[in-house]
Formats: structure tokens, C-alpha cells, sequence
């Protein structure tokens, strides 16, 4: 057993390559974006709605249910029903899902909101890596599902920086129209997407869905997947009041620090580590010290002796970590597809896993107050990542 070939023979990164990727791309992140758009306004919407804190904060989890409990089940739907018709169906689903926001009455309207953006959300989480893995080979693929494993910090940076031209107490229902507006847009571009596909002529198999949990590379992948993705979650949703009480600065400086940080690091780490990949670089090398990086970065992230400056890069190299650990493991699915026909039940797999630890992280978060808890989890978990992360089978 050894590490995965990073650099699968096939044709390099085409036009039609960087139409598919940006297109998957864009509306994933606009898909995780709506609990960016919505968390700022949390205050004011319990006070609109008569809903507490916890009362929304439970709401939040909601747009993680559908994933944690639906996604392998859809990526099964995906594999009989086709890539394209399933993500175009979920972008309606989005743009359903603001709609319930913008005119809820009361808690039970934000929740459904919340509930119809977290089928969206699952459905196109699943299938758009299923999308690459049948529409691209070779080092472009390698890079693309590298670049788009950075979806979720970057996805919900982006709901907070379209929160911020409306501040004001009267306004928060415009983020959300901005989002519906956006993600509408986006969702008419699937068309775009190639008809035919790499695996257009596979007979995807009956068997029962639960069949890939036997399989231990694809179970052990999921779970280096989605541990650094819980954490990343947690982080990012407690990062900016953390922040701005330990260090005392403004939460409007913390928010866009977060935010900034997020945007570029993920960005940068999605591509670095893709290209990186695509030299023939082991994976496995890379995942663990950018894993052992991360534990450094929080470390300083969250240790009140850190200057704000100083804290405000390592919350940045952290985040370029995660970036490239999600994008070296994400990378490796294809590998270890033992079947095409199952390929969007092993991304619906994956993704299970993913919402399943990122429904539990607000809780967990939340419910810590004290620095050497959160870097603790972020220990604990990021080396459980490492013992986990499997050995693909050398390819002839």
C-alpha cells in the first residue's frame, strides 16, 4: 500500500475545465453562504420574531440536518437522476428557501427557510464533486476538486460580507434578496455544464446505499474530511466575538478580519495544494503537516498572550491548513472509487460525514468559553484526521 498517484494521466487544465469548476464552484459557496447572510442579523431577527438565542441558534443547525441525515440517500438519487438535473433542482430549492426567509412570520418560518436551504445545500455539495469526478481526469481534476474543497469558510465568509451593506435593524431581509438574486443567477449557468459525461454510459448499481460504509478507505477519507471541517465550522462561528473580548477591539474589525482571512486563504490553499497535487507531491506528506501546522496556528489563534495582529495571521495560516488538508483529501476521492457508477454515493458518503460533525460543532462551540478548550478539540481532532487518513491502492 502507498499513497495515491497525485498526478493521474490525462490532458491538462482546458477552457471547458475552468467553466466546470467555476460553475461548481460558485454555487456551492452561495449555497453555504446563506448561514453567512443570516448569523449577523441573529440578534435582531429574535427580536423581530420573539425567538431566543438558542431558539436560533437551533435553526442554524437545521441547515446542516438534511446533509447529516439525507446525504448518502441523495447521492444515490444523484448517480440515477444525473449531475445536472440535481443541481439545477437544488438551486430552485435555494432560491425557495430565501423566499421563506424573507417572509417569515415567525420562528417555525425561519426554520423552514433554514431547512429548504440545507436540502439546497446537500444536494449540491454532493453532486457537484460527483460532477467533476465524470466530467474531468487527470491533473485538472486533481486541481479543480482540490480548489473547490474550500467551499464552506469561503461560502460563509461570503453570506457575511453580502451582510454588510445592511447593518441596519430594518434591512436584513435585502441580504437575504441579494443571496436569492445571486444564487438564482448562478443556478441558470448549469445549463452550461456538459450534457454527456465521462461516466454518461455507466449503469449505476441497485445495491443498497449503506454498501460503501464496508468500504474502510472511503469511511476512513470521510472522516479525515470532516473532522478538520467541523473544526473549521466551530472556528469560524466563534472567531470574531472570541476575538474582539479577549483582544478588545470592535466586533465590525473582528467580523472583517474573519472574513478577509477566509476569502484569501482559502482561495490561495485551494489552488496551491491543487497544484502542488498535480506534481506528483504525496498527499499523505502534505495532509499531516498541514495538519500539525494547523495545531500550531490555533494554538495562537486563540491564546489571549497573542497580539491581535499576530492572532489575525495565524487564524489565516490555519485556515490556509484546512484549505489544503480538505483540498489533498477531497482530491483523492476519484482514487478510490472502486465503481463510477457509485460516485455520487461515495460524495454523498463523504458529505454525510462533513454534516454530520458540522452539526455538532455550534453546539460544542458555543458552549466553551475558555482558549485551552478550543485548541484541545482542535488537537484531539486533527490528529484522530492523521491515524485515520487511508492508503490508496498503487495504481498499475
Amino acid at each position: 500500500m502507498a499513497d495515491a498517484a497525485a498526478a493521474p494521466s490525462g490532458p491538462a487544465f482546458r477552457a471547458a475545465d475552468l467553466r466546470v469548476t467555476a460553475i461548481l464552484y460558485i454555487l456551492t459557496t452561495l449555497s453555504m453562504a446563506t448561514v453567512g447572510v443570516i448569523v449577523p442579523f441573529m440578534g435582531v431577527i429574535s427580536t423581530r420574531i420573539g425567538a431566543s438565542p438558542a431558539q436560533l441558534g437551533l435553526a442554524i443547525s437545521l441547515f446542516s440536518l438534511p446533509s447529516a441525515l439525507l446525504a448518502m440517500m441523495g447521492g444515490a438519487l444523484i448517480d440515477r437522476i444525473g449531475v445536472r438535473r440535481s443541481l439545477a433542482l437544488a438551486g430552485v430549492v435555494a432560491v425557495l428557501g430565501d423566499l421563506v426567509l424573507v417572509n417569515a412570520p415567525a420562528l417555525w418560518g425561519i426554520h423552514m427557510g433554514l431547512l429548504l436551504a440545507g436540502v439546497a445545500f446537500a444536494g449540491i455539495s454532493v453532486a457537484a464533486p460527483a460532477a467533476m469526478v465524470e466530467m474531468m481526469e487527470g491533473p485538472a481534476r486533481v486541481r479543480a476538486m482540490s480548489f473547490w474543497s474550500t467551499y464552506a469558510p469561503t461560502g460563509y465568509a461570503l453570506g457575511l460580507l453580502m451582510a454588510v451593506p445592511f447593518g441596519a435593524d430594518v434591512a436584513w431581509q435585502g441580504a437575504v434578496l441579494v443571496h436569492l438574486a445571486i444564487i438564482g443567477a448562478a443556478t441558470l449557468l448549469v445549463p452550461l455544464l456538459p450534457a454527456r459525461t465521462a461516466a454518461s454510459g455507466t449503469v449505476a448499481r441497485r445495491g443498497s446505499p449503506f454498501a460503501l460504509l464496508a468500504d474502510p478507505a472511503i469511511v476512513r477519507l470521510a472522516i479525515a474530511v470532516a473532522l478538520p471541517n467541523a473544526i473549521s465550522y466551530g472556528v469560524s462561528l466563534v472567531a470574531p466575538s472570541y476575538l474582539a473580548r479577549v483582544h478588545d477591539v470592535g466586533l465590525a474589525l473582528s467580523s472583517g478580519t474573519v472574513a478577509a482571512a477566509k476569502i484569501a486563504a482559502m482561495m490561495l490553499g485551494g489552488v496551491l495544494i491543487g497544484h502542488l497535487l498535480a506534481r506528483n507531491l504525496s498527499f499523505r506528506r502534505l495532509y499531516v503537516g498541514l495538519a500539525l501546522g494547523g495545531i500550531a496556528a490555533q494554538l495562537l489563534l486563540f491564546h489571549p498572550a497573542t497580539p491581535f495582529a499576530v492572532a489575525a495571521l495565524a487564524l489565516l495560516a490555519w485556515l490556509f491548513a484546512f484549505g489544503g488538508m480538505a483540498g489533498a483529501a477531497m482530491a483523492q476521492l476519484p482514487v478510490l472509487i472502486r465503481d463510477p457508477a457509485n460516485t455520487g454515493l461515495a460524495s454523498g458518503l463523504v458529505g454525510q460525514f462533513i454534516s454530520l460533525a458540522s452539526f455538532a460543532a455550534p453546539p460544542v462551540y458555543f458552549g466553551l468559553v475558555d482558549w485551552h478548550a478550543y485548541w484541545a478539540i482542535a488537537l484531539v481532532g486533527l490528529l484522530v484526521a492523521i491515524v485515520v487518513l487511508p492508503r490508496a491502492p498503487v495504481r498499475d
